[in-house]
């Protein structure tokens, strides 16, 4: 068991709208987070004020009078970004990383996607099929100086969220990949009770941001993190999916 540090294992990089659509958010591919035209921003970020990730969701607590007390739904999932960029010197050098983000961000109320990488590999490794990545759709906001002192000179720029937001999920191929390590059949009795599916692509775990349905809540229900819930004897499949998948795979279970 060993600990991973922030520093070098964070990589961030920004999309253009118009260089990736929202169903290709949702699994990344390795030829559009590579490509010359994603700014990759790590270089550039400043550990002052970073944040960038899934905030608490909304609650809703639209009661009625049947409802059980205290019952709290989830709403709205939330996330911030909010990211601090160093300046260079020679705002003319274009093989600066520095610059790069400056030109990048200096034109307020553009629309795009920030790529969040972390713990996986160090920063200047590129992206590659299987990383898992979160994916949040924003507008970059009005750029706002940084001067503290002694300190370098910094730019901040707050992102908007747009309600597009994939956390931990997986880059994927030119090809999609298919979904392992799902047996195709099971049986039990009821009484055995529950069991978790550990689903896998391009080697990588995926139970907790893979989709599950089952298709006979009566026989057996499924949760969102792929926990199978044996309620009744009979025939039932579990579906699993991914958007990074080549299909769905089906998880037929018969229970006595």
């Amino acid at each position: 068991m060993a600990k991973i540090t922030s520093n070098e294992y964070v990589k961030v990089a920004w999309i253009l709208d118009a260089n990736m659509t929202p169903a290709q958010a949702a699994a990344p591919t390795e030829t559009i987070l590579n490509a010359g035209t994603t700014v990759q921003l790590s270089p550039a970020i400043a550990w002052q004020d970073f944040a960038l990730g899934a905030t608490d969701s909304d609650d809703i607590e639209d009661r009625g009078i049947t409802d059980p007390g205290n019952a709290t739904s989830r709403g709205f999932a939330n996330f911030e970004g909010t990211l601090s960029f160093f300046r260079d010197a020679n705002k003319n050098d274009s093989t600066s990383d520095f610059v790069k983000a400056w030109n990048t961000f200096k034109t307020p109320r553009t629309y795009g996607y920030l790529v969040m990488r972390v713990a996986e590999k160090k920063w200047d490794q590129p992206w590659a099929v299987g990383d898992r990545v979160s994916v949040f759709r924003f507008i970059a906001d009005i750029v706002t100086d940084d001067m503290t002192g002694d300190d370098a000179v910094k730019f901040t720029v707050n992102f908007l969220p747009q309600g597009l937001l994939y956390p931990y999920t997986v880059v994927r191929g030119a090809t999609p990949a298919a979904i392992a390590n799902v047996a195709p059949t099971k049986s039990q009795t009821v009484a055995a009770g529950p069991y978790a599916l550990a689903p896998t692509l391009n080697g990588k775990d995926i139970r907790a941001v893979a989709t599950y349905t089952s298709s006979d809540t009566t026989k057996a229900t499924v949760s969102n993190t792929g926990v199978v819930k044996p309620i009744a004897a009979g025939t039932v499949n579990i579906t699993v999916n991914h958007p990074a998948a080549t299909a769905a795979v089906t998880h037929a279970l018969t229970l006595t």
